[in-house]
């Protein structure tokens, strides 16, 4: 099915993996492999969702006030995501850090201090 579409190094992992009874893996493989040449290339990834859309002013902003998180010359790829259930502020993930700045989540936290 992939003869002559594919280099051989990549017929030969699939014929590895179709031997192992493991093609169900392939996506688990391709994301890691994804992060792997990101990380080869310098490459940070940054989430920031809001509550409404971000125009460019605000994205910049929220860049510029992230810029001490992250390693000198590294390359920030930056994705913003709309969330309504947090109600207002921001949510900002970069790697494995997860930052709460959301209303929602206050709102919550005042809820559970009261009780």
């Amino acid at each position: 099915m992939l003869k002559g579409k594919t280099t051989p190094v990549t017929m030969n992992l699939m014929t590895t993996l179709a031997g192992n009874a493991r093609l169900n893996s392939i996506s688990g493989i391709t994301d890691n492999y994804i992060q792997l040449m990101k990380a080869k290339r310098g490459e940070v990834e940054a989430t920031i969702i809001s509550a409404e859309p971000l125009n460019k002013t605000q994205t910049a902003a929220v860049s510029d006030a992230m810029k001490s998180q992250f390693p000198a010359g590294a390359k920030v790829v930056l994705k913003t995501e709309v969330n309504p259930s947090i109600l207002g502020g921001l949510q900002i993930q970069i790697g494995d850090k997860f930052l709460d700045l959301s209303v929602g989540s206050r709102i919550e936290e005042v809820g559970r201090t009261t009780v």
